[in-house]
């Protein structure tokens, strides 16, 4: 495991951005690229010891050796020696900026705050019930008041600060390949009004970042974050947000009226789509697509429903949780509004706590949440606190991308396209292309071709035709998986 005693001495400091923007140009370019491009597996939600509530279940591994596993060196997770198999063409950290600075000063020794006596405390608690009891004591104490607060041995935003610059971006900076691994700098912004999920991970094309993040404690509100977003790519940044566990949102994912009450404008629509092309379809806690209990004449809608989730905070679900349902009323909003907010491409992610990028493979699979199911017993007894029952858990999902080369560049415009994938695991390769004329061919690199030279790609706009529509579809098996 990397030592944080040796991050201080990193010091990336502002001037830092700049000057690897400039030697990342130098190696992206010298990345050969594909123009009819290629598949790229990877993990956009992971979250490290960092995350305060990873740190509590047990995480001890730091965004560098969450790298580190994605890139396939072995790990100590849950007191076992662990290895992914196949290394991941790509990986966004994502911790959770609520808390950042106050794990800064957790695990950081010479960290403002770092002796604090309820630190030390913390450090001390060996079993999840003490270090349970420790977070209501400090933590949601602070939080009766309803608007979340940092606690008391918060020691000052320059902690934060310190946190994403020195952590989470010099991780991501540090292990960087342009070419054959990408890294892309990410934070989760955990909002969750009322206890409705509307959680989203920020990622950024470059280094261009601020100096911190936003989070959950500066504004619940999702539209206050796409103001924020704004702010940054008028100051040189290029980002884009995953809204993920719509299927634990209570309803508002997908509202029909905006924060205020309004019903949505074609404003609104056209905000939402440029921030939030993507979202995340499936994850360890379930499926966002749909559900079986709602979708009754759907044979396959019975897939990972995580349906104990609805039991936790009164998360009952509802079609307006689901994506299935979401992209259907977009096109109602495009025909009425002129603007669709919910024209969204899929995309996977675990929410990983232990440090695990894209931990999928159910045969050494050894559980997503330290000790709360870091044995087969706790799978099968336990639950992930506040959320979903053990055997409701699933290893999560695998994000694909086609892409020109595996830069950063490429992967996040990708991204940007929506010419995304998801599947519960395998490195299946599903490709898609829509025109007025199509070739009709078993030739696979003729359809792409054709499919870029006369059509759309998937996620792309298919804008209106002389005659009817043709689509070419193609899906290649994992090449260790099974048939399709």
């Amino acid at each position: 495991m990397t030592t944080l005693k040796g991050i201080l001495p990193l010091l990336f400091a502002a001037a830092l951005p700049a000057a690897a923007q400039d030697d990342h140009a130098a190696r992206e370019a010298a990345v050969p690229a594909n123009p009819l491009k290629e598949a790229y597996f990877g993990e956009t939600h992971v979250h490290t010891s960092f995350s305060l509530d990873a740190y509590i279940g047990g995480a001890r591994l730091s965004p560098f050796d969450a790298y580190r596993f994605a890139k396939g060196e072995d790990v100590s997770m849950n007191a076992v020696l662990h290895n992914i198999g196949r290394p991941l063409d790509f990986a966004a950290v994502s911790d959770h900026a609520e808390f950042l600075g106050e794990m800064y000063s957790t695990q950081v020794p010479g960290a403002p705050g770092h002796t604090q006596e309820a630190l030390d405390e913390f450090r001390g608690l060996k079993d999840i019930d003490n270090q349970r009891a420790w977070f209501l004591k400090y933590v949601i104490e602070n939080n009766r008041s309803g608007a979340p607060e940092h606690p008391p041995f918060f020691a000052g935003p320059e902690t934060t600060v310190s946190a994403w610059k020195d952590v989470i971006v010099a991780a991501a900076e540090a292990h960087y390949e342009p070419g054959a691994f990408t890294t892309l700098i990410a934070f989760e912004w955990t909002s969750a009004p009322g206890g409705g999920n509307m959680h989203r991970n920020v990622i950024f094309r470059d280094t261009v970042v601020p100096d911190q993040p936003l989070s959950a404690l500066d504004t619940v509100d999702e539209e206050k974050l796409w103001a924020w977003m704004a702010a940054q790519e008028a100051n040189g940044s290029t980002l884009l947000a995953i809204p993920h566990n719509s299927n634990g949102s209570k309803g508002m994912m997908f509202e029909p009226v905006d924060n205020a009450g309004n019903p949505l404008t074609r404003e609104y629509a056209e905000t939402r789509a440029k921030w939030e092309p993507l979202i995340e379809m499936m994850q360890i806690k379930g499926n966002s697509e749909v559900v079986a209990s709602l979708w009754a004449n759907d044979e396959f809608a019975d897939f990972e429903n995580a349906e104990s989730l609805a039991t936790y905070s009164d998360r009952t679900f509802r079609v307006q949780n689901f994506v299935r349902w979401a992209v259907t009323k977009g096109l109602h909003y495009q025909a009425t509004l002129g603007a669709n907010p919910f024209k969204l491409g899929f995309i996977g992610g675990t929410d990983n706590h232990n440090g695990a990028p894209s931990d999928v493979d159910e045969a050494t699979y050894n559980g997503s949440h330290g000790v709360a199911d870091g044995t087969v017993t706790q799978r099968r007894d336990s639950e992930i606190d506040g959320w979903v029952k053990g055997p409701d858990a699933n290893p999560g999902s695998i994000a694909g991308v086609w892409a020109p080369k595996n830069t950063r560049g490429a992967i996040f415009d990708a991204m940007r396209a929506r010419e995304t994938f998801v599947t519960s695991g395998p490195r299946i390769e599903p490709r898609f292309f829509g025109g007025s004329a199509l070739v009709a061919t078993d030739d696979p690199v003729r359809m792409v071709m054709d499919g870029y030279a006369n059509g759309v790609p998937m996620g792309g706009t298919l804008n209106a035709l002389d005659g009817p529509p043709s689509f070419n579809v193609q899906a290649m098996k994992d090449p260790v998986g099974a048939n399709l």
